[in-house]
C-alpha cells in the first residue's frame, strides 16, 4: 500500500451506479428523517453515469414503486412503450414460425423499452438532487477489511505508465471508509467474486452466464412501429446451445437488436458474434431492420443461473444487490426490477445498522420478501431445465406457470461445475464445418467486430499495464492445441488474436463484458481493472 493513500469517511459507499446502486443510494436519502440523513457515496468507473450500462432494455416498471414518484416514473426517458409483442421461432435463414401465444410470464405489454444508459443517467441526476455524492472514472480495486468486517474501499491509482512508472497525470489511490459498503458492480463483479470466496457467499449452483451483444439500428422512418417487440429461439444456435434473440423498436427511427449465447456451451467452435450476424440475417429479422445501418454497438454478460445460484448477499459490513448478487429472473431474462427491489431492501436494512449498530443481517429476509425474490423462486428450475433441451426447457417454464414454481419441487441437475469447465475437446474439422455455414459479409448492417468496437465509444490509455493479465503463457499453447483458441471467438471485441503462435491481447479494445474471465476453459485469464474512465462509453444502449 502506497504511503500517499488519501482517507476520506463516509457513511455509506456504494460501488457502482448501475440500477442497483442508484436505486440504493437514491431509496437511503429518502427513507432517512429529515435533518439525520446519511453521506453517501458512489463510485463508478465508468467516465460517465451509465458509460458501461447496457441492457435491452424492456424495464419492469414495478422496480420503481415506492422508489421514485409517479411523476419521475412518468418521465423516464423512453419514447415507447411495448404496444405489440410476438414471440418466434426460427428454423433456418428464411423459415420462421410465429407462436400463437406468448407465455404469461413473458408478457410486456405497456413496459417502457428504450436505452439503460438512458435511465441510469437519470436516476443520477435524481440521486444528486437528493445530496448524494457521485464521481464517475473511479475504479475501486480493493476492499478494506478490518476484525472481519468491511470498512470501506480503495481506489485504483491513476497515470500508472506500462512500465509502472507515475506519468505527468498520477493520481494515488484513495480510501474510503465506511460504516457500509454497497457492492453494486454488475455481473461477475470483480470484488463480489472475490469476497464471495473469501467469505463463503456461493449459491447451491455455480453462477451460470450468457454473453449479450447488442447494436442500435437507425431505420428508415414511416417503415416501423414505435413499442414492437419480438424474441425469437432456434437458429442459428444448434445442438441445444441456449440462447436467443430479441428485436424491439424504442422509436419510429432506431431499433434495437441484440442475441445473448449461453457461456455453458460444449462446442469450442461456437463464436457468438457470428451467430449474432447470422440472427440479423434471418428474415424474421431483416424485415425489421431492412434499409438501416448500424450506429451502436455493446455486449455484457448476464447473470442468469437464477434462484439457486444467487449469492448470500450479506456480510458483516457489506451488502451485494442487483446483478452483482445474481439477481436475475432467468425465464424473463429481467433484472432492472429485481435490482431496485433489492436495493430498497438493502436501503432499509442500513437505515437499520446507521441508527443501531445492527440492521445488515435483516437484508436477506428483506430481499426474500420483495416481489423479486418471488418471480426468482417461482422459475428456479427453468434455466437448468434447458440443458436437458428446448423442449424439457420450455415445459419446465409452463410447469413453473401453471404450478406458481411449486413443480418440480425438487431442485434439478445442472451447474455443478463453471462455464470455464463445459468445454469438450474441438473435435477434428469443426471449424471448417463451422466457416462453411457461411460468413455474413461486412454491411452497414452487419459490421465486424473491430467496427463495433468502434461505435461502442471504447478508449483505453495504451499508455498503462494491460488489465488482462494471463497467469500462464504456456498454457495459451495448451489451449490452442486442445480448444482451438475459444478466446479468438467468444470474445466480443477481438481483444484476443495469435500471430506467429503466440497469443497478442489488444486491451484498448476491451468492453469489460468479463467473457474472457468467465469462459476461459484454464482459468488463464486474471481480469483487473484498467485505470478509472477507460472503456466503453455508452450513450444509448
Amino acid at each position: 500500500m502506497e504511503s500517499t493513500v488519501k482517507a476520506i469517511e463516509t457513511d455509506v459507499l456504494v460501488i457502482g451506479a448501475g440500477p442497483a446502486g442508484l436505486g440504493t443510494a437514491i431509496a437511503l436519502m429518502r427513507g432517512a428523517p429529515e435533518g439525520s440523513k446519511p453521506r453517501v457515496i458512489v463510485l463508478d468507473k465508468g467516465r460517465n453515469p451509465g458509460s458501461h450500462i447496457l441492457s435491452g432494455a424492456i424495464v419492469d416498471p414495478s422496480g420503481f414503486d415506492g422508489l421514485l414518484t409517479q411523476e419521475e416514473t412518468a418521465k423516464l426517458p423512453v419514447e415507447a412503450r411495448v404496444s405489440k409483442e410476438s414471440f418466434r421461432m426460427i428454423s433456418g435463414p428464411g423459415r420462421s414460425m410465429k407462436v400463437p401465444w406468448v407465455p404469461p410470464l413473458m408478457h410486456s405489454r405497456g413496459y417502457p423499452v428504450g436505452s439503460l444508459t438512458k435511465i441510469v443517467s437519470y436516476l443520477a441526476s435524481i440521486a444528486e438532487r437528493e445530496g448524494v455524492e457521485l464521481y464517475t472514472g473511479y475504479a475501486v480495486t480493493e476492499l478494506l477489511e478490518e476484525n472481519g468486517r468491511i470498512c470501506g474501499a480503495r481506489t485504483g491509482a491513476k497515470g500508472i505508465g506500462k512500465d509502472g512508472g507515475h506519468k505527468e497525470n498520477y493520481l494515488a489511490p484513495e480510501e474510503i471508509r465506511a460504516r457500509v459498503t454497497v457492492l453494486a458492480e454488475g455481473g461477475c463483479g470483480i470484488l463480489t467474486e472475490r469476497l464471495a470466496d473469501e467469505k463463503g457467499l456461493r449459491g447451491k449452483r455455480c453462477q451460470t452466464y450468457a454473453l449479450a451483444i447488442k447494436e442500435l439500428v437507425e431505420v428508415p422512418a414511416g417503415k416501423q412501429t414505435a413499442g414492437e417487440v419480438m424474441h425469437t429461439f432456434g437458429y442459428p444456435l444448434t445442438d441445444g446451445t441456449y440462447g436467443g434473440g430479441f428485436v424491439y423498436h424504442i422509436s419510429e427511427t432506431q431499433v434495437m437488436a441484440g442475441y445473448v449465447c449461453a457461456l455453458d456451451y460444449r462446442r469450442p467452435e461456437i463464436d457468438p458474434h457470428l451467430l449474432f450476424r447470422r440472427f440479423k440475417e434471418s428474415s424474421a429479422v431483416r424485415r425489421h431492420i431492412e434499409g438501416g445501418k448500424t450506429v451502436a454497438y455493446g455486449a455484457k454478460t448476464i447473470p442468469e443461473g437464477g434462484y439457486y445460484s444467487a449469492l448470500h448477499p450479506y456480510t458483516p459490513g457489506c451488502v451485494i444487490v442487483g446483478d452483482a448478487a445474481g439477481l436475475l429472473d432467468s425465464l424473463r431474462i429481467k433484472g432492472v426490477h429485481i435490482a431496485l427491489q433489492s436495493a430498497q431492501a438493502a436501503a432499509k436494512a442500513i437505515l437499520a445498522e446507521l441508527k443501531d449498530g445492527k440492521g445488515l443481517e435483516t437484508y436477506p429476509g428483506l430481499l426474500h420478501a420483495t416481489r423479486g425474490w418471488k418471480e426468482m423462486k417461482r422459475v428456479r428450475n427453468v434455466r437448468a431445465a434447458f440443458r436437458h433441451g428446448t423442449f424439457c426447457g420450455v415445459m419446465g417454464a409452463g410447469m413453473a406457470w401453471a404450478t406458481f414454481g411449486l413443480f418440480p419441487f425438487w431442485r434439478l441437475g445442472g451447474f455443478e461445475m463453471p462455464d470455464s469447465e463445459e468445454l469438450e475437446p474441438l473435435k477434428p474439422g469443426a471449424l471448417e464445418k463451422e466457416s462453411a455455414r457461411g460468413v455474413p459479409q461486412n454491411s452497414p448492417l452487419s459490421p465486424d467486430r473491430l467496427t463495433g468496437v468502434f461505435m461502442s465509444g471504447t478508449l483505453h490509455d495504451e499508455d498503462q499495464p494491460c488489465h488482462l493479465k494471463i497467469a500462464d503463457a504456456a498454457k495459451c499453447g495448451e489451449c490452442r492445441e486442445k480448444y482451438g483458441a475459444p478466446c479468438t471467438r467468444f470474445c466480443p471485441a477481438e481483444v484476443y488474436r495469435f500471430e506467429e503462435d503466440r497469443l497478442q491481447i489488444d486491451f484498448s479494445n476491451c468492453l469489460h463484458c468479463k467473457t474472457c474471465k468467465i469462459k476461459c476453459p484454464y482459468g488463464n485469464v486474471d481480469w483487473t481493472f484498467p485505470q478509472g474512465g477507460d472503456g466503453p462509453r455508452y450513450t444509448r444502449m
